[in-house]
Formats: C-alpha cells, structure tokens, sequence
C-alpha cells in the first residue's frame, strides 16, 4: 500500500518571514511532528519554502537518492532532512534526520515518522498541483513582492530608515487580496534604547495598477513618513519584543 502526500503552500504566513509549504503524509503534518508542541525553543517550525521544495534540487524525485532540507523554523539553525528516491514506479523517503547546529539530535526510528513510499505519477501530479498554487498572483502579492525587494535588497533585518529600525514582515494575506501589510519595529528618536517596545502593523490599499509603482510609493512613505500614529500596536511579550 502506498502512502499518500499533501502539499499545503502558505503563503505570506504571519508566523514565518517568508512563504513555506505544509508537508502532510496520510494526513500527518511531518514537520510538525517531528518537533515539540511549542517548536523549536518556541519558534514555529513548517516545510521549507515552495520555491526549494518544489524545484528541482527539493522533492522532485531521481534515481540517486538526494538528502533534502524539509522543513525547520525560521532561525536557520535546525533542519529535518529526508533522502528521496525514484525507484522504478515509487518515490521513496527515509534516513530522516533532525540537525541543530550541524549536531545529529535525532535520526532514522527515534524520528517517528518512518519510511514512505509514493505512487510515481501521483507524486508528480501532487507536486504540479503545489507548485500552481504557490504561483498564483493576485494585486496585492505582486506589490508586497516587489516592496520586499525594495526594502529587504540588503536583507530582512536592514535598517528601514530614520522611523523604521527594521521590518519584521511584508505580507500579503490571501483573505485580504486588496491590502498590503507591513509588520515593523519603530526607531528610538531618543537613542536610550536599540527600539520602542513591542511591533507596529501598517496596512496599506492597493489596486490593479503597476505594482511597482505602488510598492515605491509604500517604500517612499515607510522611509519619510512616522507611521506609528497610524500603524496597530502589539506590546512585546513576554520575553521576546
């Protein structure tokens, strides 16, 4: 009996920097898991982004078995890998590892997970599915990609200007099609401390016309305007800002 995958983009997701895919075999979110209930030391954990999974160095299978980086949190510093395989008409997964560090934490059984084996061709048709589906654009997305290029050219964390200390997100939510969210921490005029507690949200409207145009207009006002007064604030909590 073969298993059965799922894959699940989420895009522009509140909890991570950046798109990612949900992993589900028979049902079982793989990813998830593999890790505590909490994550990684608290940070959310999903797969990795679509446009690694789905492209030809993730899930796409070949005959020579290829160790691939499934999923983690957002720290860079933890990888559940998997070596998959085509073997005749199957796909297969196993030699699951969890890394920290570089450090083995757990491998092969004490994963829990198993090894998996896919029917070829629905494997194939899964991934073309996944993959049509993270490509899909509407308004708003093409303008928070663009503005993410603007503003995170150097990085997600670069300084955002004389009110911005740095960006915390740039998103575009699916059920909000028409708006773009930008997640900040606000700068210190003072210079007593590195931010002002907490995060600012900022909500911009968009529309059909160039989305680049309209992500330079944003990136012109986020670098020469104080948004606070305007912007929905979260207090930090505790211990974390």
């Amino acid at each position: 009996m073969v298993d059965v995958l799922r894959l699940e983009p989420l895009l522009f997701p509140a909890e991570f920097l950046s798109h990612r895919l949900r992993v589900l075999v028979n049902g079982v979110d793989v990813v998830a898991s593999t890790y505590p209930p909490d994550g990684f030391h608290g940070e959310p954990v999903a797969g990795s982004m679509p446009s690694w999974l789905l492209g030809p160095n993730g899930l796409a299978a070949t005959p020579e078995a290829r160790e691939v980086q499934v999923g983690g949190s957002d720290t860079s510093e933890d990888r559940l890998t998997v070596f998959v395989r085509r073997a005749g008409n199957e796909v297969t997964w196993d030699g699951w590892r969890l890394t920290v560090i570089g450090r083995v934490l757990k491998e092969g059984p004490e994963i829990g997970l198993g090894d998996f084996r896919f029917d070829l061709h629905a494997y194939a048709e899964e991934i073309a599915r996944a993959t049509e589906r993270a490509n899909r654009m509407w308004p708003a997305r093409s303008v928070a990609e663009s503005l993410q290029a603007t503003v995170w050219c150097d990085g997600w964390g670069q300084d955002g200007g004389a009110w911005i200390r740095s960006y915390v997100a740039i998103r575009a939510p699916e059920d909000r099609p028409d708006v773009v969210e930008i997640g900040y921490y606000a700068r210190a005029l003072s210079g007593e401390r590195y931010a002002l507690p907490g995060r600012y949200v900022m909500t911009f409207p968009v529309d059909g016309t160039d989305p680049d145009l309209q992500a330079q207009a944003i990136a012109h006002r986020l670098n020469h305007e104080d948004l606070k007064p305007m912007s929905v604030h979260h207090p930090r909590r505790r211990g974390r800002s």
